[in-house]
C-alpha cells in the first residue's frame, strides 16, 4: 500500500500538483488559459454531491479595471455559471494526476477591500448537482431498486454501475422529492448489514458516472502508521441512538393480516455491536418500533435491517489527516497501524477532503466502522 512519509517512498511524491480545466478535460485553466490558480480544496462525500472551491490572484487589472488573463484577455467569461471543470491533483506529471471531481461551476465571488488587490473565488459541485435541483413524483411499479436507479441515472445522462443484488419485489416511489432525496430513501430503506447502499458521482474525461452498490465492495486503498504517513487521528465511540432491535409494523391489505418484522443486533469479526452493549448492560434490549407501508414480511425484514444498519454505523466514528493521497475517496477503506488494539485495524472511509496550497497537498478523512 502506498505510504508516503515511509523510506521506500518515491522521490515524486514530494513534488504534489494539481490541475483545473475548463470546458474539457485536459484544458488546464493554467497553460491553456493563463489563469494561475491557488488553494485548490475538493470535498467528497457518499450520497452528496462532491464540491470543490478554488482561488485565482492577481487578474484585476488596475488600468482597465478589469479581471484580466495573463494573455490580457477578460478573464469572467471563462468562468460562466454552469461551465464543466476537472480537477486533478497527485504527484510529478500533470497530466497524469488522479482525476478527483468532475463538475460544474456554480458559483463566481470577489472582494474589494481598501488597498488590496481582489482575487477571484470559484466553487462548484459534481456530476450530482442536477439531482439536487427541483422536486418530482416517481413511481416505479417494475424492476425495484434497480428500475429506479436506472431511471434516475438515464435521466440525466449518467453512466450506471450497480453493484450487488438490490431487491426487485419493491415498489419505489418519491413523493415530491428531489432525485438526491429519492438515491437517498432507496439506499437508508433497503440496504442492510453489507449490503448497505451508497451512492456517488465517479468523475470521467466525458460521461460521468453513477455508482450505486454496498458497502461491503470498498476496497482497502491505504495503510497508515501513526508517527509516520498518518499526521493526527480523532476517534469517537458513542452508544447515543444505539439499539439492539427493530421491530417494522405493516398490514397485509390481502390477507387481512398484522406483519412484523424484525433485526436484531449481532456481533461479527469486530466483536459485540454498540446494541449488544446496550442490551449487556441495561439487561434488557433496546427496541425502535417502526409502522411503515410493507407488503410481505420478508420487505418488513429488510426495512429493520437497513434502520438497524444505520444505527450501528453511528457507533464508531472518526477523523484523520495524512499527506495527499487521490486514492483515498469515500467507498473506500483504509488501514490504520499504531494506534492500539481498538483502532489498529481497517476502516471505512465516509468522507476526504482533499487541498492543495502553497504548503503542499494535504488529505483529511472521515471513517465509520466497516461492513465485516
Amino acid at each position: 500500500m502506498l505510504s508516503f512519509a515511509r523510506a521506500d517512498a518515491s522521490e515524486a511524491l514530494y513534488v504534489p500538483t494539481a490541475m483545473v480545466s475548463l470546458g474539457s478535460d485536459g484544458q488546464d485553466l493554467l497553460h491553456v488559459h493563463g489563469l494561475a490558480v491557488t488553494q485548490i480544496e475538493v470535498d467528497l462525500q457518499l450520497s452528496m454531491a462532491g464540491t470543490f472551491k478554488f482561488t485565482i490572484p492577481d487578474t484585476f487589472d488596475t488600468g482597465r479595471a478589469e479581471f484580466l488573463t495573463a494573455r490580457r484577455q477578460p478573464a469572467l467569461p471563462l468562468l460562466k455559471l454552469g461551465t464543466r471543470v476537472w480537477i486533478r491533483m497527485g504527484y510529478g506529471d500533470r497530466a497524469r494526476q488522479p482525476l478527483l471531481l468532475a463538475g460544474y461551476i456554480t458559483s463566481v465571488g470577489t472582494g474589494f477591500a481598501e488597498g488590496g488587490s481582489p482575487d477571484l473565488e470559484v466553487s462548484g459541485q459534481d456530476a450530482l448537482y442536477p439531482l439536487t435541483l427541483g422536486t418530482r413524483e416517481r413511481r416505479v411499479k417494475k424492476g425495484g431498486v434497480r428500475a429506479a436507479v436506472s431511471q434516475v441515472a438515464a435521466d440525466y445522462r449518467l453512466k450506471l454501475e450497480l453493484g450487488g443484488n438490490p431487491p426487485e419485489d419493491v415498489e419505489p416511489d418519491s413523493n415530491m422529492q428531489s432525485d438526491m432525496d429519492f438515491l437517498r430513501k432507496l439506499g437508508a430503506n433497503f440496504g442492510k448489514g453489507k449490503d448497505k447502499w451508497e451512492f456517488y458521482a465517479c468523475p470521467q474525461p466525458t460521461a460521468d458516472i453513477l455508482r450505486f452498490r454496498p458497502r461491503s465492495q470498498a476496497t482497502e486503498v491505504a495503510v497508515l502508521k501513526w508517527g509516520a504517513d498518518l499526521l493526527s487521528f480523532k476517534p469517537e465511540a458513542n452508544l447515543g441512538n444505539q439499539i439492539s432491535r427493530v421491530e417494522v409494523h405493516g398490514w397485509d391489505e390481502i390477507r387481512k393480516a398484522p406483519i412484523l418484522g424484525q433485526a436484531s443486533a449481532e456481533g461479527g469479526a469486530q466483536g459485540k455491536t454498540a446494541g449488544e452493549i446496550q442490551r449487556g448492560f441495561l439487561a434488557q434490549d433496546v427496541v425502535r418500533e417502526l409502522r411503515l407501508p410493507v407488503r410481505s414480511k420478508q420487505e418488513a425484514d429488510d426495512r429493520a435491517a437497513a434502520e438497524l444498519a444505520k444505527t450501528i454505523h453511528d457507533h464508531l466514528k472518526g477523523e484523520g489527516e495524512t499527506f495527499g493521497l487521490p486514492a483515498l475517496v469515500p467507498d473506500t477503506r483504509v488501514k490504520l497501524e499504531g494506534l492500539g488494539a481498538k483502532f489498529s485495524r481497517s476502516f471505512y472511509v465516509t468522507k476526504t477532503t482533499h487541498r492543495y496550497d502553497a504548503s503542499g497537498y494535504r488529505t483529511r478523512f472521515a471513517i465509520e466502522e466497516p461492513d465485516s
